[in-house]
């Protein structure tokens, strides 16, 4: 697990004590040096209760404002339990389009 990816599973606990966590460093699949630039994020957590999407990702957002001036790309997929239980899974990631 790389830095970044560590301090990313270590914050979102902290903050969400989630039932569900998934930090995905998936910078391998988009072109560039860069090997801490792209991550996915799929929490759950009892958290996002009552919250709107649009809510969930700004706790994310300002729980990471200092770490978002480094990472290119933040996928977040926020769900609450019973939410995941229903969807049972985040969506799959895009396809860069710059990778060949």
């Amino acid at each position: 697990m790389s830095d970044m990816q560590q301090h990313l599973t270590q914050q979102l606990e902290l903050a969400f004590s989630p039932a569900h966590l998934q930090v995905i460093n998936e910078s391998a699949n988009h072109s560039g040096p860069a090997s801490e630039s792209h991550f996915k994020l799929i929490v759950v957590s009892d958290t996002f209760n009552d919250l709107a999407l649009i809510a969930r990702h700004r706790l994310i957002n300002q729980l990471f404002k200092e770490e978002l001036g480094h990472i290119h790309a933040l996928a977040m997929h926020t769900y609450t339990p019973d939410e995941w239980q229903t969807k049972n899974g985040a969506p799959a990631s895009p396809k860069c389009s710059s990778k060949h």
